[in-house]
């Protein structure tokens, strides 16, 4: 931001310095836009075709400061909620914990009582250990420490195995999976353990919100430089005010898909920030009870 002004004033500077024009007006008006962050611009009138040029790149420069101004309190703002979510969301779990721990200590519940409780302390601290995890990538991204590794991956494994791993959830939910990833085996440049955090939360993210549309597809297939994966599901699907968003560290969705399913805000924007780092590229396109399908397009790791 100061690198703006500074620039703003070398070239009010110049122009003060080669025109005789009278300046006061450029000059308390250009303060004033400043210490007003106004949308206000510096107008051309009665000066040569020069100056006006001059005066233009001040503007743009005005422009730039502005919108820096408003990214700061924007990113101010995000990191006061973010606070916010993450304090209600270690709080929930761990007040359960306890809450079930206290009742552990009374002497009249039953065993079969007793095992309940202690199989739900056990899942909502498998919640909360995941919880972290995400809240602890997402401050590594945040500060830059990223640990990758890229190499030739076989990702038609990976994506076998998750589909493996999701089994007992698919049949749990009578869910229909429709696997398209061919014999032939896939290989693209990336992160081993990214590309297998990156099609566990996709599946996930399909069950957990689409499980209304009773399917669920999984697709690869090699277009060329790119290996193209293709997760969808049919559920409620995303608003289409929604769609811009859906990447955002906060966003939640809850405008478009279960609010008892909300989560932290923070699964898909992990997705988007490994797929990144591995020099692809993460899209989502949605039409409710059609088709919500996420495309994750990655470099091919093919000889």
């Amino acid at each position: 931001m100061n690198y703006l002004l500074i620039g703003i004033i070398i070239l009010l500077s110049i122009f003060l310095l080669n025109n005789k024009i009278k300046t006061d007006r450029i000059t308390i008006k250009l303060k004033e836009i400043i210490k007003e962050n106004s949308t206000e611009r510096i107008k051309l009138y009665n000066l040569s075709k020069s100056n006006q040029n001059l005066v233009k790149e001040i503007n743009i420069f005005l422009d730039k400061y502005q919108n820096l101004s408003i990214d700061n309190k924007n990113y101010k703002e995000n990191h006061q909620k973010m606070i916010s979510n993450i304090s209600h969301d270690i709080r929930t779990p761990l007040t359960a914990i306890m809450g079930y721990v206290d009742l552990l200590f009374e002497n009249s519940i039953s065993e079969e009582k007793r095992k309940k409780y202690v199989f739900i302390i056990r899942e909502r601290g498998i919640a909360l250990k995941e919880l972290m995890e995400e809240f602890f990538q997402v401050a590594k991204f945040e500060c830059n420490d990223i640990n990758i590794t890229i190499e030739k991956i076989n990702i038609s494994e990976i994506v076998r195995k998750n589909i493996i791993d999701f089994m007992n959830e698919i049949d749990e939910k009578c869910i229909v999976p429709k696997i398209n990833i061919g014999e032939k085996e896939i290989f693209v440049l990336g992160d081993k353990s990214y590309i297998d955090r990156i099609i566990s939360n996709l599946i996930s993210n399909s069950l957990k919100y689409g499980y209304e549309g009773k399917v669920i597809g999984v697709s690869l297939k090699e277009d060329k430089d790119l290996v193209i994966l293709h997760i969808w599901d049919r559920g409620k699907g995303i608003c289409k005010s929604d769609i811009p968003y859906i990447f955002d560290r906060l966003y939640t969705g809850e405008s478009s898909r279960n609010r008892s399913l909300k989560g932290s805000g923070l699964g898909l924007n992990i997705v988007k920030n490994m797929v990144q780092h591995m020099n692809g590229n993460i899209a989502v396109k949605s039409e409710p009870y059609e088709r919500t399908i996420f495309t994750v397009k990655l470099p091919n790791g093919r000889d």
